[in-house]
């Protein structure tokens, strides 16, 4: 087991690396980009970093400016869906921080809060919408901000796989119907295959029919990795770090705690301590597992070995 104060060091300092990151490869100031071939999401980005601001002012302060140039590359409806998908203390974050967004521009962000104070830099700059990480951003321009994009960004690194209205939604953060309805227009135009998965209980599925053309659009796929998911548990895990007791028979029962919880999260990431019997060894081998998830997340691995 890590010692409390290096293991709450470790997970701050490397959610911090993966954020500045992040936002790095979308304009906004910073140095750091260990993204450049992993595609960014934008709004489990922008709901995280208020949370995460609590430990760098500067990151909260610049990603305030980026959002006020580039505010109409954000989806109101995406940041609606997955607010509802994080814990109150996020939401309550993300509120104040979307009240200093709404003082500066006419947005329709959701979520009630104080304005924070929080000064325009001008230091961000538009996205680079060529770069690799950013096809969120160039399909959106392209088709909108819109369920349409997402579904896209989805479908793109799979031609040849069939996906339910469902599966798709909850990637996209779009409701349903409207990704049902995306789906119907994008089959009449000849953009999907349409056929009944017997498999699904006989669910419509579709196939992306037209991957060669939107390549030449959108660029080549790039690994989509899941950040809605990932910030959610890199959230609770720095939650864990500063409500965990010292007690090691008590923290092991929290780390299962925590695991439970985030069962769903922790299967969409593809990940999952492989925890040994004994208190001792599920304090060491949970530490050991959250210090090397952040650091995949961040790309620093991938970075060391270049």
């Amino acid at each position: 087991m890590m010692p409390a104060l290096a293991f709450s060091a470790a997970v701050r300092d490397l959610a911090l690396e993966i954020t500045w990151s992040l936002w790095a490869e979308l304009g906004l100031s910073g140095w750091k980009r260990h993204h450049a071939d992993s595609a960014v999401d934008l709004e489990p980005l922008i709901i995280a970093t208020p949370r995460l601001g609590a430990w760098d002012a500067r990151l909260l302060e610049e990603a305030f400016d980026w959002c006020v140039l580039n505010s109409r590359f954000v989806s109101a409806v995406r940041l609606r869906n997955l607010l509802n998908t994080v814990d109150e203390p996020t939401r309550r974050a993300f509120g104040d921080f979307a009240a200093t967004v709404r003082k500066e521009r006419r947005v329709s962000w959701p979520a009630e809060g104080e304005p924070l104070q929080l000064r325009l830099t001008g230091r961000s700059s538009a996205p680079d919408l060529l770069r690799p990480a950013l096809q969120q951003l160039r399909l959106r321009a392209i088709l909108g901000v819109s369920a349409r994009a997402e579904i896209i960004r989805w479908m793109l690194p799979q031609p040849s796989r069939f996906f339910v209205v469902a599966e798709l939604a909850a990637h996209a953060a779009y409701g349903k119907d409207n990704v049902a309805d995306a789906l119907d227009m994008f089959s009449l135009a000849g953009l999907v295959t349409q056929t009944t998965m017997t498999t699904a209980g006989n669910q419509k599925a579709f196939r992306l029919d037209a991957g060669a053309e939107l390549v030449a659009l959108a660029g080549p796929p790039i690994p989509s990795p899941d950040w809605a998911a990932r910030f959610r548990l890199l959230l609770a895990l720095a939650a864990f770090t500063s409500s965990a007791q010292d007690e090691r028979a008590v923290r092991a029962a929290a780390i299962y705690a925590l695991l439970d919880e985030y069962q769903h999260d922790l299967a969409r990431v593809g990940t999952y301590p492989h925890m040994r019997q004994g208190v001792e060894a599920v304090n060491e081998d949970f530490d050991r597992w959250s210090v090397g998830a952040l650091r995949s997340w961040a790309g620093l691995d991938r970075a060391e070995n270049a």
